[in-house]
């Protein structure tokens, strides 16, 4: 698919002095995000708070922008800090005692807030490389008789991108509510919640949409339970600047979430953010990231290291697990060579995003043929 990737690298300044693999660690920010961010704190400086109400309809706008980017309505979509904290509230917005099942290689965030609510977890075996299909995952269903399943659509540590719409359908046709991670996803991989039949979408933009610390997106679809939100502020309620502090009248979903005031700085740096991950046409964001991840995995081959990531082009993240026994030693000697890269469950972790070119894979892969051996 045709664009111009030299000027959309060109964005990333980071990148002009180093070779940098490591974008499922945190990704590095455009120029352009930073200038959102920018914004906001230029006019707190030079104007105060008399810009509260231009930032809450920038805000708005963000919010309906980041709804439809993600498939669900605007009401849906809360900011908060990060996606730990949007675990937390799904556990808590949960009947006493449920049951919820994971992958057992599933990222901490995705199970111990449900632990720490009292829910039983139970756990999916599966390969080292992450994979998991609709006709494991019904089976697993149905021996387990779970009420969720929680999911992160790219693992973290193998890259493994699930089938979402296949799992999804699983989960809707036996009444299961399907709660997805999709931190080391968005930006890079379509995640649709509605089309993917997901109950809860949650994800902090620090990685692959390169929107920087300290932001994320808790959104529920229709089927998700209509219940008070378990953690509450002034801004929860219905008529929130009415300030009533005797009574409870609370919005279910979106803003009733974010408790307190809006993380401004956040939701303007996430918008923005997806808003230059939406730019390229449509699909060639991923596209480009599985071309990259298969050249470097023919260049691991050739270097003859094993790979622990699933094989199929099809399940292809920008995430590769490149197995290597002294992972730590040599992600070390390649930061001495300024190539970052992340060691993880005994091997090496290369993340390759669209900011990134066959020039950076070579560089690696030239030092990596000199340090891992």
């Amino acid at each position: 698919m045709h664009y111009d990737w030299i000027e959309f690298r060109s964005r990333f300044p980071a990148l002009e002095s180093r070779c940098y693999l490591n974008t499922a660690g945190g990704g590095v920010m455009s120029r352009q995000v930073s200038a959102a961010a920018n914004r906001y704190y230029t006019e707190a400086v030079e104007e105060g708070d008399v810009c509260w109400n231009r930032w809450v309809k920038r805000s708005d706008e963000d919010r309906a922008f980041v709804a439809q980017a993600i498939g669900c309505s605007v009401d849906a979509v809360a900011f908060l800090q990060n996606a730990s904290l949007g675990f937390n509230i799904a556990a808590l917005s949960l009947k006493p005692e449920a049951v919820i099942l994971a992958l057992d290689a599933e990222f901490p965030s995705c199970t111990t807030p449900f632990i720490r609510a009292g829910h039983t977890v139970r756990f999916v075996p599966v390969p080292s490389s992450g994979y998991i299909d609709a006709s494991q995952l019904k089976r697993a269903i149905i021996d387990t008789k779970p009420s969720v399943f929680v999911l992160s659509s790219v693992q973290f540590a193998n890259g493994f991108n699930a089938d979402l719409q296949s799992l999804g359908q699983v989960c809707r046709d036996l009444g299961v509510h399907f709660i997805v991670d999709a931190t080391q996803s968005i930006g890079a991989f379509d995640v649709h919640m509605d089309r993917d039949g997901i109950d809860v979408l949650i994800f902090s933009g620090y990685k692959w949409a390169t929107a920087g610390y300290g932001n994320a997106v808790f959104a529920t679809g229709l089927h998700w339970l209509q219940v008070n939100p378990p953690l509450i502020g002034w801004r929860s309620a219905h008529n929130a600047y009415d300030l009533v502090n005797n009574k409870l009248d609370l919005i279910p979903s979106g803003i009733g979430h974010e408790m307190g005031h809006p993380p401004f700085p956040g939701i303007f740096t996430m918008a923005e953010a997806l808003r230059l991950m939406k730019e390229p046409p449509a699909g060639a964001i991923s596209e480009r990231i599985r071309e990259l991840t298969g050249y470097l995995r023919q260049g691991l081959h050739a270097l003859g290291i094993p790979i622990r990531s699933h094989t199929d082009p099809h399940h292809y993240s920008g995430i590769t697990l490149a197995e290597m026994k002294n992972a730590s030693r040599v992600k070390k000697d390649l930061e001495a060579k300024n190539i970052w890269v992340t060691a993880r469950q005994g091997g090496l972790r290369i993340s390759v995003h669209a900011y990134n070119d066959t020039q950076d894979i070579d560089w690696f892969l030239s030092e990596l043929g000199l340090c891992a051996f």
